[in-house]
């Protein structure tokens, strides 16, 4: 086995412990619960669990999925993060090499997975992950670019937080309340830092393009469920001329179908928004997060 190999193996390694590791950050960090104390406990009836129940991805399989004490079923998030921050690390490696830049994505991608997955799960997010992972983006534009990669990405921090709360803010037009949560904006922020002014625009439209994904079928469900079948159709319509224009005909007449078909969905939801007595917010984080992913990966330019 040659050194890069070698190593390869061991970040594995790490990442399935620091997985481990975060799947504790995320069900401990907004229940304002130690991380460190008390020992790894059972959360259905609370019984301490021995180190060999600790053992990533491993434990699960020998338990067959079932606490060993109380026999209830064990979250299947265990093992996903543990492999998620596996894998992640591992892509890191392959793609940045022996590096400091390495160690710096190993650090982003740790706060990534434990934003998504508290989002996910509860619509909240520890802000202060989204600090440091900005304080992080400017130490590494720094440490990259001097004075200049420090300044820019000071400047990708602030025009990310601006971009995002003017987006949250235009909510107080139509349905009198911020259309995205405090905390989108403060990963907006760590993403501008990170990338810096001259990337942080692209980087927020690849997190738009990736909701769209996330939030569609969700839409529609909703939608469908609350007997809305106007906000569906036009949505189906919506849709489907996206596809003839990118497609089949870019002119006039395709592009002003899709201009009014727009308008009628954006009337549509936001009249079914103002009727909704249960509002909530979508979590969008893991919409950022895929399109900083994105970005990292493919961009060419990065």
């Amino acid at each position: 086995m040659d050194l890069f190999h070698y190593i390869l193996f061991w970040i594995c390694i790490i990442g399935l412990c620091l997985g481990s590791f975060y799947n504790v950050v995320i069900l401990r960090s907004l229940s304002n619960e130690s991380i460190v104390f008390p020992a790894s406990k059972c959360p259905k009836c609370g019984h301490k669990l021995y180190f060999w129940h600790n053992i990533p991805v491993l434990s699960y399989i020998l338990l067959r999925g079932k606490c060993y004490f109380c026999k209830e079923k064990i979250s299947i998030q265990y093992p996903i993060i543990e492999l998620t921050t596996m894998l992640a690390f591992a892509f890191a490696f392959l793609k940045f090499g022996i590096s400091l830049d390495t160690l710096f994505m190993l650090f982003f991608f740790s706060g990534f997975i434990i934003m998504t997955m508290t989002d996910i799960k509860t619509r909240l997010v520890d802000c202060n992950i989204a600090i440091a992972l900005g304080i992080g983006g400017i130490l590494w534009n720094f440490i990259n670019s001097g004075w200049q990669g420090g300044g820019n990405s000071i400047l990708g921090l602030l025009a990310g937080v601006l971009i995002m709360e003017l987006i949250a803010r235009c909510g107080y037009l139509f349905i009198k309340s911020r259309a995205m949560g405090e905390a989108d904006t403060y990963v907006a922020g760590a993403l501008g830092a990170m990338f810096g002014i001259q990337n942080i625009g692209i980087v927020l439209l690849y997190g738009l393009a990736a909701s769209m994904i996330f939030i569609i079928p969700v839409f529609l469900y909703n939608q469908y469920k609350n007997n809305n079948k106007l906000t569906c159709i036009l949505s189906i319509l919506f849709i489907l001329s996206i596809l003839v224009f990118k497609t089949v005909a870019q002119n006039y007449y395709s592009l002003a179908l899709l201009a009014c078909l727009g308008i009628a969905l954006a009337i549509s939801i936001i009249k079914g928004i103002n009727k909704s007595e249960n509002r909530s917010y979508m979590p969008y984080v893991p919409a950022l997060v895929a399109g900083a992913l994105y970005f990292i990966f493919f961009n060419i330019n990065f």
